[in-house]
């Protein structure tokens, strides 16, 4: 005769995707405590971090998502320095926002293959963008009307597009 024992799992204090540390399929995303599908919108989440193409978290601002990463603007020399200012991104990330200077939504990525902004609803939707990782780790924007990938030079930023505004459909970095 065989036992059956029920297994019981309690989580107390964060949702069972926060507790399991990971979303499930890419382009989902853990915002707070609910579940986001962001190839059908982000909601009222304007910052969302790509951990991994399963781990993303997203956040109601840039500067909710910068105190999740650590990071400080008023102590970026780039962000506060004396030439024009980069838009904020945490140091090891490259940074794509949806307007020029870095206004509105902001996607954050770190990883070294091609992510397809259609999962994140990101398509055609970069104006600006900002690489703080290393020295010697440049990203790349693939474009509609360019044949080779745009570079997204290390530790530099774009605070606008020009003829390439909106064009992004994939990023690598």
């Amino acid at each position: 005769m065989a036992v059956i024992v029920p297994l019981v799992l309690v989580v107390v204090g964060a949702s069972a995707a926060e507790a399991a540390g990971a979303t499930v399929t890419p382009g989902q995303a853990v915002f707070g405590t609910v579940q986001l599908d962001l190839a059908d919108g982000w909601g009222t989440a304007r910052s969302c971090v790509v951990f991994s193409r399963t781990n993303v978290r997203c956040y109601a601002s840039n500067a909710a998502a910068d105190a999740a990463l650590g990071y400080s603007a008023a102590a970026d020399p780039q962000v506060n320095g004396l030439v024009a200012a980069a838009p904020s991104c945490a140091s090891g990330w490259l940074c794509l926002y949806e307007y020029t200077d870095g206004g509105g939504r902001r996607l954050q990525f770190r990883d070294e293959y091609w992510n397809y902004l259609s999962a994140y609803s990101f398509d055609r939707q970069t104006s600006s963008w900002r690489n703080n990782q290393g020295s010697s780790d440049a990203g790349y924007l693939s474009l509609y009307n360019r044949s080779t990938p745009y570079p997204c030079g290390a530790n530099s930023y774009a605070l606008t597009m020009g003829t390439y505004d909106n064009q992004a459909y994939a990023v690598w970095g």
